[in-house]
């Protein structure tokens, strides 16, 4: 197949073609470097928008007013300029049972500016009822003298709290005294007085007041404001008295009750307190010390 080739008289027609075009652009050019195309406004200012967008700043305008932060609520708080993250910290402040008190509080809300709070310290209100209680003033006045003829009669002593001591040559009676009277005894106080007692109930009475120097601290000279009549001692009977009652005497306790315990059992009843000479745990001190609380029946 044999390529197109034109002819002569084809030749010609598009060189006259080219030639044409090419004169009509010239002259296209020509006349719009001679007269430039005018730009519209809207079409400028999308450019300079286009050219200025990552310098150009939007002004945001506020309002000023008065207000009271305990109660504006958000659209309040951004119309006067609040930030979105400073109005939900108002709110979280406030729903947690916050107040603002006075206009300073406002200033200590975190994220406040110094250009905001000039512009709004003078439009702060805050309602009564959440500003603190002034208290008022206390006026003091130098009291007028007391003439002797005007003084209260003095109240008599509280002998309860504060009972009256012993005057010298006076006694006690140790196995009948309760916790009052013994407190009358120089140097005896409410403490010394319910150990006295406690002792006593313990022992079934005092037959000397030298056993009150078994009690840790008592005071070496609390004899001779006591007197002891030991006809009111009370005995236990040795061969009918429980293991318990012998183990809760001070002078018997554990091992010296096992020991009369054991007696009556293995060998019968005791039939005077010279039998305690044979148990193993009975010293002659221990048996002069119980001998005024023991019977044999």
């Amino acid at each position: 197949m044999a390529f197109f080739e034109p002819t002569s008289s084809e030749r010609r027609g598009l060189l006259v073609l080219c030639a044409a075009l090419l004169l009509v652009l010239i002259v296209a050019v020509a006349v719009f470097m001679r007269h430039p195309r005018e730009v519209s406004v809207p079409e400028q200012r999308k450019a300079e928008t286009r050219t200025n967008r990552y310098y150009a700043v939007m002004e945001r305008r506020f309002e000023t007013f008065d207000f009271d932060p305990n109660t504006a609520d958000s659209t309040t708080l951004l119309r006067l300029g609040f930030p979105p993250f400073m109005v939900r910290g108002v709110y979280k402040y406030r729903a947690k049972g916050g107040r603002y008190h006075e206009p300073a509080d406002v200033k200590r809300i975190p994220g406040m500016t110094n250009e905001l709070w000039l512009r709004l310290a003078s439009h702060i209100h805050i309602d009564k009822k959440y500003q603190y209680v002034t208290p008022e003033p206390r006026s003091y006045s130098r009291p007028e003298p007391v003439t002797f003829e005007e003084r209260e009669p003095q109240q008599p002593r509280d002998t309860i709290l504060h009972p009256v001591k012993l005057q010298e040559g006076s006694v006690v009676a140790l196995n009948e005294a309760d916790t009052t009277a013994l407190k009358k005894i120089p140097g005896i106080g409410s403490y010394y007085a319910r150990r006295i007692v406690y002792y006593r109930q313990q022992l079934g009475g005092y037959a000397s007041v030298s056993q009150l120097q078994e009690i840790e601290g008592m005071p070496e000279d609390i004899g001779q404001w006591l007197t002891v009549d030991p006809s009111s001692i009370r005995r236990i009977d040795v061969n009918h008295a429980t293991k318990n009652q012998l183990v809760r005497h001070p002078y018997l306790r554990v091992y010296r009750a096992q020991d009369i315990w054991n007696y009556r059992h293995n060998q019968g009843p005791l039939q005077s307190i010279d039998d305690l000479r044979s148990l193993p745990s009975f010293t002659e001190e221990d048996i002069e010390r119980l001998r005024p609380y023991l019977e044999f029946k």
